[in-house]
C-alpha cells in the first residue's frame, strides 16, 4: 500500500503538471503557423505576417495553431522548452509565455529534406508598448477576419450557410466549440480539425438532418486561405445567443452550393 500511495501522489502531481503544461490559458492570443520547406510564416491576430520572424509581447501567452503545406515539420524553441510536431493535413498547438525581452533561435527538428538546417528563424520578446508600435509600422494589412469573409463569399459559401435559414445547410453562427450531431448519431466537436476537414472533405463528417451535397475545396484554398476561412467561422457570433443550437450544431461540410 505505502508504494501505491506514492505512486498515486506521483501520477496526481505528474497530472497536473501536465494539464497546466499543454492547455493553452483562457487568454491566450492565438497566432497561426504555416510550415513549408524551408520556412516559417506566421500571421498575428490583427492580420500582420511574418517570415522565419515571430515577434510577440512579453509576459502574454502565445497559443501557435501550426499545420504544414508539405511535410512533416517541428517547431522547437530551446529557451522557451516548447517542441510539437506540424504535420500536414491537421492543426497542432503549443502555448508559450515569454517572460524576458529578447531574440531566442527557433528551429524545425524534424529531418524535412535538404536544407532541413537551414530551417530556422527568430522569436523576438518585445515590451507591450514596443510590440504594438512594431505593430503599426509598415502598410497595414488586412484583418483576417475581413479576409476570411471575402473567401467565405469567394467561395460562395454564404448560398447555402447563411444566418436566417438552415434549410440546404446548417447555420455557422456561433457553431465553433460546441458539439455537432452526426447522421450516425455520434456527435463531434466543433474545433479548428473538423472545420478544415469539413472543408476538404465534406462527406467525411455528415450533420443530422442534411444531405451531403457541398463540394469539396480540396486543392481550390491554400493553407492560409483555410485558415482565413476558420478564422471567419471561429468569430461568428450566435445571434440572439440560440442560432447554433436551432441547426443541431452542424458544421460547413455537410451540404453546399
Amino acid at each position: 500500500m505505502i508504494p501505491f500511495l506514492i505512486l498515486m501522489v506521483m501520477f496526481a502531481w505528474g497530472a497536473k503538471v501536465f494539464f497546466v503544461a499543454f492547455r493553452p490559458p483562457s487568454d491566450a492570443e492565438e497566432y497561426f503557423v504555416v510550415a513549408k520547406q524551408w520556412m516559417w510564416k506566421f500571421q498575428h491576430p490583427q492580420g500582420k505576417r511574418e517570415i522565419n520572424d515571430l515577434h510577440v509581447p512579453v509576459g502574454q501567452p502565445i497559443k501557435l495553431t501550426m499545420t504544414s503545406e508539405d511535410v512533416i515539420h517541428s517547431f522547437f524553441v530551446p529557451a522557451f522548452r516548447v517542441k510539437a510536431d506540424v504535420i500536414p493535413g491537421r492543426y497542432t498547438t503549443v502555448w508559450f509565455e515569454a517572460t524576458k525581452p529578447g531574440a531566442y533561435r527557433l528551429h524545425c527538428t524534424e529531418y524535412c529534406g535538404a536544407e532541413h538546417s537551414l530551417m530556422g528563424g527568430t522569436v523576438y520578446v518585445m515590451e507591450p508598448q514596443a510590440y504594438e508600435a512594431w505593430l503599426a509600422e509598415g502598410t497595414p494589412t488586412d484583418n483576417r477576419l475581413l479576409t476570411g469573409e471575402e473567401l467565405f463569399a469567394k467561395c460562395v459559401c454564404n448560398t447555402c450557410h447563411y444566418p436566417d435559414s438552415a434549410a440546404r445547410a446548417p447555420i455557422l453562427y456561433g457553431i465553433f466549440g460546441e458539439q455537432a450531431q452526426l447522421a450516425d448519431g455520434s456527435s463531434v466537436l466543433v474545433d479548428e480539425n473538423y472545420l478544415r476537414e469539413s472543408i476538404l472533405n465534406p462527406a467525411a463528417k455528415i450533420v443530422a438532418g442534411y444531405q451531403p451535397l457541398m463540394p469539396t475545396f480540396k486543392g481550390q484554398v491554400s493553407e492560409e486561405e483555410l485558415i482565413q476561412l476558420i478564422a471567419y467561422i471561429k468569430g461568428l457570433e450566435a445571434a440572439d445567443g440560440g442560432q447554433a443550437a436551432d441547426n443541431g450544431g452542424g458544421a460547413a461540410q455537410e451540404t453546399g452550393p
